[in-house]
């Protein structure tokens, strides 16, 4: 069995809830083990192991949350063992969502593959939202290996 880690930095609670879908959505299949993880509470040999990554955060003005980033630095001495990883992200925003490209830009310099768009959402996910985000996680489960 594989393993998906769904990684988020939240601060009001906005993108916890996100994580919380699209770990629903990644467990769904029943094919992985998923792990829903508070990015200070990484262990950073987990994270290397891990098959799949789905990366939240909140947009802080048009960037990712400065946790994440820190995520990222310690990684970059991984990318020989996470290369080709697939990955998504998602993030919570007040108006804006550019953050999301920090995280697939990001993702991609340590040598993640970015498989489809990240859901952006607008305060706590609600609707259309709350189906994105769960889409996002079985569709990371159907790509991981």
């Amino acid at each position: 069995m594989g393993s998906i880690l769904v990684v988020y930095y939240s601060q009001t609670g906005n993108t916890r809830k996100m994580a919380e879908l699209v770990a629903e959505g990644a467990a769904k299949s029943g094919k992985h083990q998923v792990k829903l993880v508070d990015v200070s509470k990484v262990d950073l040999r987990e994270f290397v192991r891990a098959d799949g990554f789905a990366l939240g955060s909140p947009d802080y003005f048009t960037y990712m949350a400065g946790q994440m980033k820190i995520l990222f630095d310690q990684a970059l001495a991984h990318v020989k063992e996470i290369k080709g990883k697939p990955f998504v992200s998602f993030v919570s925003h007040g108006g804006g969502g550019g953050a999301i490209e920090s995280l697939d830009k990001l993702g991609q310099a340590i040598g993640l593959k970015k498989v489809r768009e990240g859901v952006k959402s607008q305060g706590a996910p609600v609707k259309d939202a709350v189906k994105e985000c769960r889409d996002l996680g079985e569709y990371l489960a159907k790509v991981t290996g």
